[in-house]
C-alpha cells in the first residue's frame, strides 16, 4: 500500500519525458537512493565531522511521523576530535521519495545532489529545504499559507488556512519568527498563530479596538495600541500569552516604537497631539512630547540613537532622544507627510508625502533634508531591500524603486518602475496599515501584495515586471510575510527546518555542504495517516449551490451539501456532528449554525442575512478533525435586488 502511494505521488509529479532523459544523460535521476539511514534518525562520520540526522512530528514528537504532518528536521554537526558543535555552516538539503526495492547507492545520492545544485529547469525535488512558504493575511478573518514552488502543472499549492476570530487590522512576527500576533479590533483581541504548525494557539483580550502591534527586539513583550474607552497601549507577555500591563497614553490612533535596547517605548496619540515615552522596565509612562500638528508616523535610527516623529499636518519631523527625554531638533519638510522608514544602516530617513506626490529624504547624521524625490500616484508606503527603497502609490498599480546607492550623492536619483497588477490600491475595499511588501528568502526578491487585484506578486530586482503571482484562493490579501523553511542554525551546531511530509512511504534527505565538502543521504519513513486517504480528506463535499450564488436581502438562504466518506469508498457520511460557520466579508456577522441531516449523506442549513455583501460558508466535522479551514467553502452574494429565493 505504501509503495502504491509513493508511486502514485511520483506519477502525479512526474517530469516531462524530455527532462527525465536530459537528467539521465547528465548522470542524474529524479528519484534516487540514500547512502544510509534509519526510520527516524541516523548518523554518519567523515573527515573529522559527525552528522546526526533526526526527523520528528511537530505535533506529536513522541509518535512515529505520519503523512500530512509538519515534521521537524534536525542536523547536528560535531567535531569528532573535540566533541564540540560545529557552527557557521551553510547546509543545503532536499527530500525525495524512494521507490519500492531501491537499495542504498552512494553514486545515486551524489548525482541527485549535483542535479539540484545545478538548477536544471523543471527538475525539482519533492521538498526543497532551501525554500519558504508565503503567509498571507486576508481581509476576511483568515491567514492563507501558500507553497510558492511552481509545479509541473504551473500552479501553486494552498498548504493550509488559519481561521481567525475576527477581521485583522495589523500583525507582527515574534522575535524568533516562530509565531505571528494578529490584532483584531472587532473582537478586542490578539491571536497567537504558530508558524511551525500554522495553527491558532490562543486569542487574548487586550482592550477595546486594538489596531497597531509591534514586538520589541528581545521578543519578551508585544505592544498593542488600543483606541477604545481607555486609549493607550496594552503590553502582552509573549511567553505566557497574557496581558502584562495596560498603559493609558492618550486619544486617537497609535503608532508604536520600542528602542532596540528594550529600554524605551514611544506611543503616538493622534487626537491628543502627543507622543508618550514609556519606561519598559517598570511599564510606566514617564512623559509626553507635544506635537504641533498630527503625529502620523514613528521611526528609529540605530546610528543617531534617536526617534523620529513625522507630523503630517505641519510637515515637520521631530527628533527625540528617549534617553534624555529631550527634543534634539526639528527637520522642516512639507505638510502632508505620511509613513516614514529609516534605512537598515540607520543613515537616511525616508518620508512619503501623498499630498505632494513626493518622497523626502533626510540625513540622520545632520538632521537635514537632502532629497525631494517626485513619485506620482500618491505614495503612501515605503520599505527597503539591501539595494532599493520600494514605494507604493495609492492611485497607481506601479511600484517605484529608489536606488539607495544614489542617496547622499550629487548625481540624479535613479528610479525604476514595474507594475504589480492592473488595479491601484485605492480600488480595494480594504487597506490596512500593515505592509504591502515582504522580502523573499533571496535578497534580491520581493513579494508585493495587491489587494485590489486579490493577488500577491513575486518580483526579482533587475526585471521589468513580476516573474509570477500567487492567487488568493477566494480571499482578498492585505499583507504578506515569509515563513522561512531554509535550514538554519537554531542552537550551536544544530541546524533545523520544519516542513510538511505529503504522503506516507520511504524518503531520503539529500544533504550537501560546501565547506567542508560533504554529500550524504539519510533515509526515513512516514507512516500511514488514518486521517488521510489517497490525497483526500476523510470526507468529500459537494454543494448543491454554486459559489457566488445570489441571495435576496432579508430572505432565508438555504444551503444543501452532500458528504461522502472517502475511507468507505465514497459512501454517504452518516455522522451527526456537522457544523457550518458563516460570516460576511471582511469578517463580520460570524454565526455558527446547526445542520439538519436529510439522509443519504445530504445536509442542510438555513440563515437569513440582514446585510448586503459576500458571505462565506465554511462546513466542519470536528469528530474527523475537519475544522472550518479544512473542507472547501463557498460564497453567497446578498443583494437587495436579487430575484427569486434561496441560494442558486
Amino acid at each position: 500500500m505504501q509503495a502504491e502511494r509513493v508511486s502514485d505521488w511520483v506519477r502525479k509529479a512526474a517530469l516531462p519525458a524530455a527532462l527525465i532523459l536530459a537528467a539521465a544523460a547528465l548522470g542524474a535521476f529524479f528519484l534516487l537512493r540514500p547512502d544510509s539511514g534509519a526510520v527516524r534518525g541516523s548518523s554518519v562520520s567523515r573527515d573529522g565531522l559527525k552528522v546526526d540526522f533526526a526527523i520528528t512530528s511537530v505535533m506529536e514528537p513522541d509518535q512515529p511521523l505520519k503523512a500530512g504532518e509538519m515534521a521537524r528536521i534536525s542536523l547536528k554537526f560535531t567535531d569528532t576530535n573535540t566533541g564540540k558543535p560545529v557552527t557557521g555552516l551553510l547546509p543545503a538539503a532536499w527530500i525525495d521519495p524512494l521507490r519500492a526495492g531501491d537499495a542504498p547507492e552512494k553514486e545515486a545520492c551524489r548525482s541527485a545532489a549535483a542535479t539540484y545544485l545545478s538548477g536544471y529547469v523543471g527538475v525539482r525535488p519533492m521538498i526543497d529545504l532551501n525554500s519558504y512558504y508565503i503567509v498571507v493575511l486576508n481581509a476576511d478573518p483568515t491567514i492563507a499559507v501558500i507553497d510558492p514552488i511552481i509545479g509541473v502543472r504551473g500552479i501553486t499549492k494552498l498548504l493550509t488556512q488559519v481561521i481567525l476570530p475576527g477581521p485583522p487590522e495589523d500583525w507582527a512576527r515574534s522575535a524568533d519568527e516562530k509565531q505571528v500576533y494578529v490584532a483584531m479590533p472587532a473582537v478586542d483581541g490578539v491571536s497567537f498563530v504558530d508558524l511551525d504548525t500554522f495553527r491558532l494557539i490562543d486569542t487574548v483580550k487586550v482592550g477595546e479596538r486594538p489596531t497597531r502591534i509591534t514586538v520589541q527586539a528581545d521578543g519578551r513583550y508585544a505592544w498593542v495600541g488600543t483606541t477604545g474607552a481607555k486609549p493607550g497601549v496594552t503590553v502582552l507577555d509573549t511567553e505566557k500569552m497574557n496581558v502584562k500591563a495596560h498603559i493609558e497614553t492618550g486619544r486617537g490612533h497609535h503608532e508604536l516604537l520600542v528602542t532596540p535596547d528594550n529600554r524605551h517605548a514611544l506611543v503616538s496619540n493622534r487626537d491628543d497631539r502627543t507622543v508618550s515615552l514609556i519606561n519598559v522596565r517598570n511599564l510606566k509612562k514617564t512623559m509626553d512630547f507635544p506635537v504641533r500638528g498630527t503625529p502620523i508616523s514613528l521611526a528609529w535610527s540605530p546610528l543617531s540613537k534617536a526617534a523620529y516623529v513625522a507630523d503630517g499636518e505641519t510637515g515637520e519631523v521631530l527628533v527625540l532622544d528617549p534617553a534624555t527625554g529631550k527634543q534634539r531638533a526639528t527637520i522642516e519638510l512639507e505638510p502632508g507627510l505620511g509613513p516614514m522608514r529609516v534605512t537598515p544602516d540607520g543613515r537616511y530617513g525616508f518620508v512619503v508625502n501623498p499630498v505632494k506626490n513626493a518622497v523626502f529624504v533626510f540625513d540622520t547624521a545632520t538632521d537635514r533634508q537632502i532629497h525631494r524625490i517626485d513619485i506620482e500616484g500618491e505614495p503612501f508606503q515605503i520599505v527597503f531591500s539591501r539595494s532599493f527603497g520600494y514605494v507604493r502609490g495609492l492611485k497607481t498599480p506601479k511600484v517605484s524603486m529608489i536606488r539607495l546607492a544614489d542617496i547622499g550623492g550629487q548625481a540624479p536619483i535613479t528610479i525604476n518602475e514595474f507594475e504589480a497588477g492592473e488595479r491601484a490600491p485605492k480600488d480595494s475595499p480594504t487597506l490596512l496599515p500593515a505592509d504591502l511588501f515582504a522580502p523573499a528568502v533571496t535578497e534580491a526578491a520581493t513579494l508585493v501584495v495587491s489587494p485590489a487585484d486579490a493577488n500577491v506578486f513575486y518580483y526579482m530586482e533587475g526585471m521589468n515586471a513580476p516573474m509570477g503571482s500567487f492567487g488568493s484562493y477566494g480571499h482578498r490579501p492585505v499583507s504578506a510575510m515569509v515563513a522561512d523553511r531554509t535550514i538554519k542554525e537554531a542552537e550551536p551546531g544544530e541546524y533545523v527546518s520544519v516542513v510538511k511530509i505529503p504522503v506516507e512511504g520511504k524518503f531520503q534527505l539529500i544533504l550537501t555542504l560546501d565547506s567542508p565538502q560533504m554529500i550524504e543521504c539519510f533515509e526515513f519513513d512516514a507512516a500511514v495517516n488514518p486521517m488521510l486517504a489517497r490525497d483526500e480528506l476523510p470526507l468529500r463535499i459537494a454543494f448543491d449551490s454554486r459559489s457566488g450564488a445570489l441571495v435576496p436581502l432579508g430572505q432565508s438562504a438555504k444551503v444543501q451539501f452532500t458528504l461522502h466518506d472517502t475511507a468507505r469508498g465514497g459512501a454517504p457520511y452518516t455522522g451527526k456532528d456537522v457544523r457550518v460557520l458563516t460570516f460576511r466579508a471582511p469578517g463580520q456577522d460570524r454565526q455558527e449554525h446547526t445542520v439538519k441531516a436529510l439522509g443519504d449523506g445530504k445536509f442542510e442549513f438555513s440563515f437569513t442575512p440582514d446585510e448586503t455583501g459576500a458571505y462565506y460558508v465554511y462546513p466542519a466535522v470536528p469528530a474527523l478533525g475537519l475544522d472550518y479551514a479544512k473542507l472547501p467553502f463557498i460564497t453567497l452574494v446578498v443583494q437587495e435586488t436579487a430575484a427569486g429565493g434561496g441560494a442558486r
